[in-house]
């Protein structure tokens, strides 16, 4: 399983973060090791901070945008919480 995950959460599931694949696609040898992680706005805060968690990462990086930046200080401070 992945050990660096790459997340974001979407205004809406249409939406790709184009961000985080820029970020994969720049990873160089370690690319194999992550893997992209994509939520709705809509989404509890602590249900996206168990599914990362879930994963066991060592890395967690957030996209963070204008729409979705109260959100993620949310999943944050869940994640902080719950770690």
């Amino acid at each position: 399983m992945p050990d660096i995950v790459l997340a974001t959460l979407n205004a809406k599931y249409i939406h790709a973060a184009f961000g985080l694949r820029y970020l994969m696609a720049n990873l160089g040898d370690l690319q194999p090791r992550a893997c992209i992680v994509e939520f709705d706005i809509n989404q509890r805060p602590l249900d996206i901070a168990e599914v990362l968690l879930a994963r066991e990462p060592r890395i967690i990086g957030l996209g963070v945008y204008i729409w979705n930046v109260d959100e993620t200080r949310e999943v944050v401070a869940a994640i902080k919480r719950v770690s």
